[in-house]
């Protein structure tokens, strides 16, 4: 009973002690908003009398303050937002500031009437939590003491039983610490699971296992099992060791030990013992790992080495690839050094990359992406003669080497075999999955001599396939230099506009057929870099798409136009106005379309006004993630408008499915409609009519892209369009030249 006295007592001083707190951290809170006010009325009088220039170095001055962490200035009119803010505030920390505002009457530049807003840090933020804390759990403490006095009070066995408590936690201590003791000297008997390692132990190629730090099996691969002809249920938890034959197993535990203590890796050669009691020659690498959850593991990778079992022969040491049978980097390697020792003989290297292997893997898992690789090789085993190297370099990449005066003719025979054995789908298990390959082709001595120089080749062949659209073959030509330079300078450039904040949007207005109003714009990238000028889209969507840096990109770029979006907007006086962004297939993700959703409710845009424009690429990738993120695209009230319309593969089911708002005419058609060759010129009216015929049906509007001049721009009215965009009404412009045109009227 004392102690619940007590306990009621210490909640109740507790609650008191953490009222008074908030009560001091209000009113601290009070005297810094004061404080804040007192120095808005200051700056108010020289930001109203100031340039813009001198504005934006008041405004820095605050910010570096200790007290103001960012500070915005607008005006009604649109023509004056301004945003300064402390360049180490992070996310987090802007959601706890506190806000006081300050209208203010702008007589420079601006004009008009406008607003100041001061962010700063809330003095009492922590404390304020803390003290809530304990408010609350004193509350909770004390409503639970009170209920259990009555009880207390009148029961008789009370301090009986807390002493009898006290015997049982004792006991359970006790329990616990044998446990403990007896875990620490046999940890065969319980072992965690891990799936940190992803499915590397579901492969049947790789020979891995995982051990723990004293020594038990933890898993083991498929190919591990497979060569020792054990079952996994029986190698778990058993010591290492026990697979190791007699004469190494000191060895092995050495090693472990030496792990243990030193934390270095180790490697080396060893007698694996297999399940038969036959030994084979391996060759082991162990390094220390651990989990995201902080326990410590053995991963050991091995390798048959069959020349010193005495099973070698010249195609099977640790020049093969356990996964297909053929050679594998190591070996490629030294049959090209081989055949380019022989002078006077043409010698061709043949490289194969799959296109969008990791797609495979990501939808179907990994052992089905070893699957196709090994039905790849299955087909194309009966096109491959004596003479002919084939090996798998690594990955889904495959190579292959011919020498001889009909070198050349028997490459392009293999690269129409090679396009042969990817043409019928693989079928593994009940998964249906259709793939393509680029092919690149080099020659000695027309264009390297070196083994290293002749692969590298291969490899700007195969990158110029993909870069012309893939699915396909490409002899390497000198050209390609240039071309690898090119692409490799576009890479730089998008890598830095991601660091350096460069890509903006232009903006080019969409015009009514019927009024000649603007109803929208189309917001349009561009890389604004500081040495060469202005980047068009066109030289690196692809590359960007290709290498996913459209990724960050379009989040630096989507953030931009909402921004301008905005000012537009406000210029225009006009919250009717849509705004187009251009999504790729790579882009359509949830976690994109959580982003755009967070930045529309940030900058204060309806979602209704937001049209998000798709090319008929997406078909292409029919997969669940692009479903998935249209739909929510649909729930968050966006439009949804099918871009370039007609030009690629196009799919009424596909439009039925996706409800499409918009159909865009692709700008090729519009032009073509004034084309000095009727037939041309009668042949886009007739695609017109019909795209014009879909969109009413599927009742959908319709934008006529590339309208240049009056007369493109009465046909595609004619027929059916509603609106247009185009040089005819303006070239896409930067934020701040689309707002000088709209002022100038």
């Amino acid at each position: 009973m004392i102690a619940l006295s007590c306990g009621i007592a210490l909640a109740s001083t507790m609650m008191l002690t953490a009222l008074l707190g908030l009560w001091v951290a209000e009113k601290r809170r009070v005297e810094a908003r004061d404080y804040i006010a007192d120095l808005a009325s200051s700056v108010a009088p020289a930001i109203r009398a100031a340039d813009s220039r001198s504005i934006h170095e008041i405004a820095t001055a605050l910010v570096n303050t200790s007290v103001i962490r960012k500070l915005e200035i607008t005006s009604r009119t649109g023509l004056l937002e301004l945003i300064v803010r402390d360049e180490n505030l992070t996310r987090r920390q802007e959601r706890s500031l506190l806000a006081y505002a300050q209208p203010v009457d702008f007589t420079r530049q601006a004009g008009g009437t406008g607003q100041l807003s001061f962010y700063f840090a809330d003095p009492t933020f922590w404390s304020t939590w803390i003290l809530r804390g304990i408010c609350l759990f004193a509350a909770v403490a004390l409503a639970l003491l009170v209920w259990r006095a009555p009880p207390a009070l009148a029961d008789s066995a009370f301090k009986r039983e807390l002493l009898e408590g006290r015997v049982r936690r004792r006991r359970r201590r006790a329990k616990l610490n044998r446990f403990s003791r007896s875990f620490a000297l046999s940890e065969r008997k319980s072992l965690p699971a891990t799936t940190a390692f992803g499915e590397l132990f579901e492969s049947e190629s790789e020979m891995v296992v995982l051990i723990s730090v004293t020594g038990q099996i933890v898993d083991a691969s498929h190919g591990w099992l497979t060569a020792g002809g054990y079952r996994r249920e029986k190698v778990l938890n058993v010591h290492m060791t026990e697979f190791i034959a007699d004469p190494d197993r000191r060895m092995v535990a050495d090693r472990l030990e030496r792990m243990r203590s030193s934390g270095l890796s180790q490697a080396g050669t060893l007698k694996y013992l297999r399940a038969d009691g036959s030994c084979i020659d391996i060759w082991f690498s162990a390094v220390p790992v651990s989990t995201p959850d902080g326990d410590n593991f053995i991963l050991a990778v091995i390798r048959e080495l069959p020349e010193i079992s005495g099973s070698a022969d010249a195609h099977a040491p640790l020049l093969t690839d356990p996964l297909t049978g053929l050679l594998n980097r190591m070996g490629f390697e030294r049959a090209l050094d081989r055949l380019l020792a022989s002078p006077g003989r043409d010698v061709i290297c043949v490289l194969v990359d799959f296109d969008r292997f990791k797609t495979i893997v990501d939808h179907h898992g990994f052992r089905t992406g070893e699957e196709v690789l090994r039905g790849f090789v299955k087909r194309l085993t009966p096109a491959l003669d004596e003479m002919t190297a084939a090996a798998r370099l690594g990955g889904d990449e495959f190579a292959f080497v011919l020498a001889g005066p009909d070198a050349k003719a028997r490459a392009e025979a293999l690269a129409s075999a090679i396009q042969d054995a990817i043409y019928l789908p693989f079928i593994v298990k009940t998964a249906s999955i259709t793939t393509n390959v680029s092919t690149g082709i080099a020659c000695a001595p027309d264009h390297a001599t070196d083994g290293t120089d002749l692969l590298r080749l291969a490899t700007i062949a195969v990158s110029a396939q993909k870069n012309a659209g893939r699915h396909g073959t490409l002899w390497f030509e000198p050209e390609m230099f240039a071309n690898a330079r090119r692409r490799a300078e576009t890479e730089a450039h998008l890598q830095r506009g991601i660091e350096e904040n460069l890509f903006e949007p232009h903006f080019q207005p969409i015009i009514s057929f019927a009024g000649g109003a603007t109803i929208g714009f189309e917001a349009l990238i561009r890389i604004n870099h500081p040495e060469k000028g202005v980047i068009m889209p066109g030289e690196f969507i692809a590359i960007a798409e290709e290498t996913e840096q459209i990724v960050p990109a379009g989040r630096q770029f989507f953030a931009k136009t909402l921004a301008g979006f905005r000012q537009i907007s406000r210029a225009l006086r006009n919250d009717a106005l849509y705004l187009a962004v251009n999504l790729s297939p790579v882009q359509l993700t949830p976690d994109m379309i959580d982003f755009m959703a967070e930045k529309l409710d940030a900058f204060g845009i309806d979602p209704a006004r937001l049209t998000v424009e798709i090319t008929e690429a997406v078909f292409l990738e029919d997969s669940e993630r692009i479903r998935a993120s249209l739909q929510k695209l649909r729930l968050m009230g966006c439009r949804l408008a099918l871009d370039d319309f007609g030009t690629g593969y196009s799919s009424l089911s596909y439009l039925s499915r996706l409800q499409v708002d918009v159909i865009k005419i692709d700008q090729s058609f519009t032009r073509n409609l004034t084309d000095h060759d009727a037939a041309v010129a009668n042949r886009s009216r007739r695609l017109i009519e019909g795209i014009a015929a879909i969109s009413l049906n599927m009742g959908c509007q319709m934008v006529a892209e590339g309208v240049e001049n009056a007369e493109q721009a009465r046909q595609v009215h004619a027929i059916g369009a509603q609106y247009g965009q185009g040089y005819l009404y303006s070239r896409p412009l930067s934020l701040s030249a689309t707002i000088a045109k709209l002022s100038s009227g």
